[in-house]
C-alpha cells in the first residue's frame, strides 16, 4: 500500500508538471527480477505523457544502499536494449542506439526519435549516425556536412538536454539532412522530440580503470578536485569526502550565523598501499 501511495503521488506530480509546461526525463533504475518486465511500458508511458521528454534507463549499480543481489546476474546495457526492442515490438531497436562519444563506449548509449501521434521515428533510421561518430578519438569523422556533424556531436553528448533549444536545433538539422520533417520550426520539433538513453554506472564488482579514465561525469569537490562518478562511489572517495564535510558542518553553520565568510578547505584523500 505504501509503494502504491508513493507511485500515485509521483504520477500526480508529473501531471502537475505537464500542466505548467515543465519537462522532465524519467530515470528508472532497472534491477533483474524486480522491474525489467516494465521497460517497454515505461517507454510508452514517457512517449504519451506531456511532461516527459525522454527516459534514461540505468542498470542498477550496487554501491551505497542497494538490495541483496548476485553480481553475476547484474543488468547491463545490452540486456536493457534487447528488452526495449522486445517490449516495444520494435518501436525502438537495438540498432537505433549509438554510444555517446565522450565516455567509454560501454557506459552510455542514446537515441532520439521524432514522434508524431503514433508514429515514432528514431533519427538513426534517417542517418547512419554511427558512421559519423568516431567514439574512439572522441571526434566527428570528416567528410560530411559540417552543420550536420556538429548537430550529431551535440546530440550524442553527455551534456545534451532533450527539449532544449540547442538539442532541438541539432535534431532539426539532422532531420533536415533527409528533408524530414517538412515545414516544421524548432518549436514543432521540440514538442515531438523524445530521447531514450542508457547509462551504466560501475560498482565494485564491475569497476574498470580504463572506463574511469574516459569518464565525463564527475563530482566537483572543494579545492577543485574532480572525481569520476564511478570512482567516487566505488573505491573509497565518497566515504572520505563525507566524513570531512560532516566534520566541518558545525564550523560552517557558526560562520553563517555570525555573518562571516566561511572558506572551506580542500578535500583530501588517502589510500593505503595494497596488501
Amino acid at each position: 500500500m505504501a509503494n502504491r501511495t508513493y507511485s500515485t503521488r509521483k504520477l500526480k506530480a508529473l501531471d502537475r508538471l505537464g500542466e505548467i509546461g515543465c519537462k522532465v526525463v524519467l530515470v528508472p533504475a532497472i534491477e533483474r527480477g524486480v522491474n525489467e518486465h516494465e521497460i517497454g511500458e515505461i517507454v510508452r508511458f514517457g512517449l504519451h505523457h506531456p511532461a516527459v521528454l525522454g527516459v534514461n534507463f540505468q542498470p542498477a549499480f550496487h554501491a551505497g544502499r542497494f538490495m541483496q543481489h548476485d553480481p553475476l546476474q547484474r543488468m547491463t546495457i545490452p540486456d536493457i536494449l534487447r528488452l526495449i526492442e522486445a517490449q516495444t515490438d520494435g518501436m525502438f531497436r537495438m540498432s537505433d542506439f549509438v554510444p555517446v562519444p565522450c565516455c567509454f563506449p560501454t557506459c552510455n548509449s542514446v537515441t532520439y526519435a521524432y514522434v508524431d501521434g503514433n508514429t515514432v521515428l528514431p533519427i538513426t533510421r534517417l542517418l547512419d549516425v554511427e558512421d559519423y561518430l568516431d567514439y574512439i578519438s572522441n571526434r566527428i569523422v570528416p567528410g560530411f556536412g559540417d552543420d550536420v556533424l556538429r548537430a550529431l556531436e551535440g546530440l550524442w553528448s553527455s551534456s545534451a538536454v532533450p527539449g532544449s533549444a540547442k538539442a532541438t536545433s541539432d535534431l532539426l538539422t539532422s532531420c533536415a539532412a533527409r528533408q524530414l520533417p517538412d515545414g516544421l520550426d524548432i518549436r514543432g520539433v521540440a514538442e515531438r522530440m523524445f530521447m531514450v538513453m542508457l547509462q551504466d554506472f560501475m560498482d565494485p564488482w564491475t569497476f574498470n580503470q580504463k572506463n574511469v579514465m574516459k569518464c565525463c561525469k564527475e563530482f566537483l569537490l572543494p579545492g577543485g578536485k574532480q572525481i569520476p562518478f564511478c570512482a567516487y562511489n566505488s573505491v573509497g572517495y565518497r566515504e572520505q569526502a563525507r566524513a570531512q564535510l560532516a566534520a566541518r558542518q558545525r564550523e560552517r553553520v557558526r560562520a553563517e550565523q555570525s555573518g562571516l565568510t566561511y572558506t572551506i578547505e580542500p578535500i583530501t584523500f588517502h589510500f593505503g598501499a595494497p596488501q
